[in-house]
């Protein structure tokens, strides 16, 4: 029998959304702290008019192997934070199972946090920062209340890039920087699993692939670790996961290797051009080039010059005859590249819209 790192079965989440007339609160009112006196003043000063249900995570069956980088993907509402959430013991399903290295989170509930890491970005909540204290201090005191080894704090500041920011009070620092010691404090216990809800947001491009090369390396390769990590972002997705999931009205409706999902849902590529002075008896002829399935043109600032699309499965086939055409027509070409499919094209074949 597989031991999976994460696995649920029909995992469900069922919120209870109230309407007041004058004001609306979308509200998990047993899970908030604030949410019993907000639930007070509303049905004090608010009259009800509606309540109904709102599913975040609908029969979710998740297998994640160890070892693995998954990128969980999907747009706002899709029910990614609610999973890691519930993933973390912050949240009780509302049905169905779940289960961190073969322990039930439910049942064994008190032992999970052996097993995982939760580190949610500035966005989804983040960590409690103290904004009169330093990196230092902070991870100090962390490491202190939950007895991690101190020679962490110099690994988590070294990882995060904070470095040379170590004694610096955090009310002086960047949205970039606080997500970054949101990280440091994430890491500074090992741990079988990660769970990471856009950990990475609001940190540069030049950091995040560093972190990227250290969570590959030190955590995946050399100790076996486990991260399930919710992002927005596809290209870093497509480059670095193992696995990519994609979740969408609360369902997983894909799982796999980046590049099949990709391979099984856009077939195309797309062959992009820049050409000027192109009649339209040329682009008739373009149209007409056999497996082409789909011909867009499209005008760019420049006079007289056009941007053609033409997508097609067969682009080997497809481009010699391209620009066979281009030559015989004497249309002067400025540029041309072919693009292969990505996991945005994806998003936007099975969602009809960008991820973002």
């Amino acid at each position: 029998m597989n031991l999976y790192a994460i696995k649920t079965e029909n995992l469900t989440r069922i919120f209870t959304r109230y309407n007041y007339l004058g004001a609306h609160v979308d509200m998990d009112y047993d899970n908030n702290p604030g949410g019993l006196f907000l639930s007070i003043y509303n049905r004090l000063f608010n009259r009800s008019v509606a309540k109904e249900k709102v599913v975040a995570l609908d029969n979710v069956n998740l297998k994640i192997e160890p070892g693995k980088l998954v990128c969980l993907l999907g747009p706002n509402g899709s029910g990614k934070t609610t999973l890691l959430r519930i993933l973390a013991t912050l949240l009780r399903p509302t049905s169905g199972k779940a289960y961190i290295m073969g322990h039930d989170i439910v049942k064994e509930e008190d032992e999970i946090w052996k097993y995982l890491v939760y580190i949610a970005g500035l966005l989804t909540g983040g960590a409690w920062l103290d904004m009169r204290l330093t990196p230092r201090e902070i991870l100090t005191i962390q490491s202190k209340l939950y007895n991690f080894p101190s020679d962490r704090i110099f690994d988590a500041l070294k990882i995060s890039g904070l470095e040379e920011v170590a004694n610096v009070k955090v009310s002086t620092f960047s949205t970039g920087m606080l997500a970054r010691l949101s990280l440091a404090i994430g890491l500074l216990r090992d741990s079988p699993v990660y769970l990471m809800d856009e950990s990475l947001g609001g940190i540069s491009k030049e950091v995040v692939e560093e972190l990227y090369s250290y969570i590959k390396e030190n955590l995946i390769r050399k100790k076996g670790a486990t991260i399930l990590y919710a992002t927005h972002d596809l290209y870093d997705a497509e480059r670095l996961a193992d696995e990519v999931v994609l979740m969408h009205g609360g369902k997983i409706v894909a799982q796999g290797k980046p590049e099949d999902i990709i391979l099984s849902m856009c077939k195309d590529h797309s062959i992009e051009l820049e050409v000027l002075n192109c009649s339209k008896d040329t682009l008739q002829s373009l149209e007409g080039v056999a497996h082409v399935s789909k011909f867009v043109v499209s005008r760019t600032q420049v006079e007289d010059t056009l941007k053609i699309m033409i997508y097609t499965s067969e682009p080997k086939e497809v481009l010699p005859k391209v620009i066979s055409i281009i030559t015989e027509k004497g249309v002067e070409l400025k540029y041309i590249k072919i693009n292969k499919p990505t996991l945005e094209d994806v998003f936007i074949r099975m969602f009809g819209k960008k991820l973002r």
